[in-house]
């Protein structure tokens, strides 16, 4: 399998690369980037390794290693001093310009996923010339939830007038974009609350969104009005040109009632009403 393409590193076309191959006498069999592990296993704080090595020294490039999950692909290191918290080269690539193994550290469930070492071709930009086949990354603890927008509630009862409170927390992994809130799907959507800013009367964040690797992005909605029934979805965008929506939470149905201020009294009441009414006509004439 190769790694997905990032629009900073396009593919070289088949037939280039071939001809490449060709002028200098090295085969695509030759020219191998090797990842010994298929896949490793590991528990929440543990240092993993993820073995690479790159016989080959042509074409000159830079080395790079991209994590993989779902369609998002992220770059965890690269070999030109630049620093990365938690992931470091196992030796030091300029002493040995064969291995490009890297050290991750205290391991978490968001670390789960496939890496892949992959080999670029110095270029206007840098072109992606070969990659390894990809190991992936096990972790303890680590679920499909948590790949998700996780919105906890199904189902909300709310009264008229009161606070109605949404959650919503987005894993820290997802790219960088916007966080909205919605009500109903579709074209005719209506927008609740953004994060980025913008005046929604009655609506406040609770999670803290400035704050770095925030995942709580619920809010809470005053004086409620039976107006305000319908199912609110937490939804992921994006960030581009323009953002485009990543993933959206499953949706919280949102059920309003009436107060106490609104009963309105049964047959029997009303003729009790009408009788008092009556009595009390009588008693004016």
């Amino acid at each position: 399998m190769s790694v997905l393409v990032s629009p900073s590193f396009p593919c070289l076309p088949s037939l280039l690369l071939a001809l490449l191959l060709k002028l200098t006498g090295t085969s695509g069999e030759e020219f191998q980037v090797n990842q010994p592990e298929s896949s490793v296993s590991a528990k929440p704080g543990d240092v993993i390794t993820l073995g690479c090595s790159i016989p080959a020294l042509f074409p000159a490039g830079p080395v790079l290693w991209f994590k993989v999950t779902g369609l998002e692909q992220k770059l965890i290191y690269r070999f030109n001093g630049s620093q990365f918290p938690r992931v470091s080269p196992v030796v030091n690539p300029m002493a040995n310009q064969t291995d490009y193994s890297t050290h991750i550290s205290d391991v978490s469930p968001k670390d789960a996923g496939t890496y892949y070492c992959v080999k670029l071709r110095i270029g206007h930009p840098d072109m992606e010339y070969i990659s390894g086949p990809g190991t992936h990354v096990s972790v303890s603890g680590a679920t499909n939830d948590m790949f998700k927008v996780q919105q906890a509630e199904i189902l909300q009862t709310v009264t008229t007038g009161e606070t109605l409170t949404l959650s919503c927390s987005v894993p820290d992994s997802f790219p960088n974009g916007p966080i909205l809130w919605f009500k109903g799907t579709g074209p005719n959507r209506e927008l609740i609350y953004s994060f980025k800013g913008g005046l929604f009367p009655r609506v406040t964040q609770i999670g803290n969104a400035a704050k770095a690797g925030n995942a709580d992005f619920s809010i809470r909605i005053s004086e409620i009005s039976l107006a305000d029934a319908g199912t609110y979805f937490c939804v992921t965008f994006k960030e581009g040109k323009p953002d485009i929506e990543y993933q959206s939470g499953r949706g919280t149905q949102v059920v309003v009632t009436g107060t106490s201020n609104n009963f309105a009294p049964d047959t029997s009441d009303r003729h009790l009403l009408t009788a008092r009414g009556t009595k009390l006509r009588k008693s004016l004439l």
